[in-house]
């Protein structure tokens, strides 16, 4: 196992979709697992308006966002963390360019969740999310 350069840790966030979003509520941790878009500042995700991860990021902002791959010998692996306070977003235009990333890293038309805008934008519960990257590590056993 080696530890990943920033450059190989970006890479590798660019080229996957799913990740997992991990909160604390209550002082317990909490994760769901969700597709993701990267602008290579920021990553770009949201759950359920109203859920359990909503009510995490209202009252706890700091989270983690794990992304790993592994062979199914656990032989071959890559994981990558990032740490950092989330932002909620709930101006339409920041909603709309993060469906759209998220809509770009999974190769679908960037207009493909566009409908999903209206639904969350200005809606007190929605956990439409902006997360720096601000802390990230990665270990690979890959050369």
């Amino acid at each position: 196992m080696r530890h990943m350069s920033r450059e190989e840790i970006i890479d590798f966030i660019k080229h996957y979709t799913w990740g997992t979003l991990i909160g604390i509520e209550d002082g317990k941790p909490y994760a769901v697992e969700l597709s993701y878009g990267f602008d290579g500042n920021y990553i770009y995700c949201g759950s359920r308006p109203g859920g359990r991860m909503a009510r995490c990021i209202m009252g706890n902002q700091q989270v983690a966002f794990k992304i790993c791959e592994s062979d199914r010998s656990y032989a071959s692996y890559t994981a990558v963390i990032i740490e950092a306070k989330a932002e909620r977003m709930t101006c339409r235009d920041d909603i709309l360019t993060s469906v759209r990333c998220i809509a770009r890293q999974r190769g679908l038309n960037e207009r493909a969740f566009d409908g999903v805008v209206d639904h969350v934008a200005g809606n007190p519960e929605s956990n439409s999310l902006r997360i720096p990257l601000a802390a990230i590590s990665g270990v690979t056993t890959r050369r």
